[in-house]
């Protein structure tokens, strides 16, 4: 599963960067504030990684209902878990392509990708790690414990977006949680979760072969929402599904891309400028 993931991100990545050598259309204009680059490059490293984990995914879950000669375990959640996220990786894609799709429509589409995850998945944050708190909160706990997962999974695709400044940064940073996140699930018997992670480390690995060092594939809105998303709900699953792992280990694990995001919030807010301007 890694390695198809791999290679559908990778020569999708290639064939985007070809069609890109031969259109003389421009995907990010020079008044933008974030750039840094000479020349055109496509962004929309989003696509090939998606379709990457589409692939992978799709034929894990395949193989599980034919047998699972693998042990992947992996049920028709994992497809409804795609579904979910393709309204936000769509909106990131035509912000991608038409730079005219506005913060505030971004922000509804993650919010819908977020609650139909929770809704159709059965996503909860189902403790706090306090259990002093827990009983504190008595019947209000299970409705704490979706909002925070509809936070954490409109949040962190945009929290991604933030730290995608420069080559290589947020790919390794995803795949490097990705890892540890999957070894963590592999510790706990989680195989289905252990090899979800482990074929979005693959798929941003073949995205990272031309992200790094030369620049020549951007991910773009887009490749920021699958990486937030899918890993969002990967760590709420892992939390969910295995009463051994802390909630606060993800958390700590994301601790970067989410105070990156906090502080630039604050940043913005100090400087008189709303947190949505670029």
């Amino acid at each position: 599963m890694a390695v198809l993931a791999f290679m559908v991100s990778c020569t999708g990545c290639a064939l985007l960067v070809r069609w890109a050598g031969r259109s003389s259309t421009s995907s990010y204009g020079y008044d933008k504030p974030q750039r840094f680059h000479i020349g055109e490059v496509p962004r929309l490293g989003g696509v090939p990684m998606y379709l990457g984990l589409a692939v992978s995914w799709g034929v894990g879950t395949w193989l599980s209902m034919r047998g699972d000669p693998s042990s992947l375990r992996m049920q028709l959640w994992v497809v409804v878990c795609l579904a979910a996220m393709l309204p936000a990786v769509v909106g990131g894609v035509i912000e991608d392509v038409s730079q005219r799709l506005s913060v505030r429509y971004r922000l509804v589409l993650t919010l819908l990708s977020a609650v139909l995850a929770v809704l159709l998945c059965g996503l909860t944050v189902p403790r706090l790690g306090w259990p002093w708190l827990e009983q504190a909160l008595g019947p209000a706990m299970p409705w704490l414990g979706m909002g925070l997962a509809v936070l954490a999974l409109t949040g962190l695709p945009h929290a991604f977006n933030i730290i995608d400044g420069y080559n290589g940064l947020a790919g390794m940073v995803a795949t490097i949680i990705c890892l540890a996140l999957a070894h963590v699930a592999l510790q706990v018997g989680d195989r289905t979760l252990a090899a979800m992670l482990v074929t979005l480390a693959a798929a941003t690995c073949g995205f990272l072969v031309w992200n790094y060092p030369r620049g020549m594939m951007f991910a773009g809105d887009g490749g920021a929402y699958v990486w937030g998303l899918a890993i969002a709900l990967a760590s709420i699953a892992l939390v969910q599904r295995n009463s051994a792992v802390s909630p606060w280990f993800p958390m700590l694990l994301l601790i970067y891309p989410v105070w990156e995001t906090v502080f630039s919030i604050y940043r913005k807010l100090m400087r008189g400028m709303s947190p949505g301007m670029a």
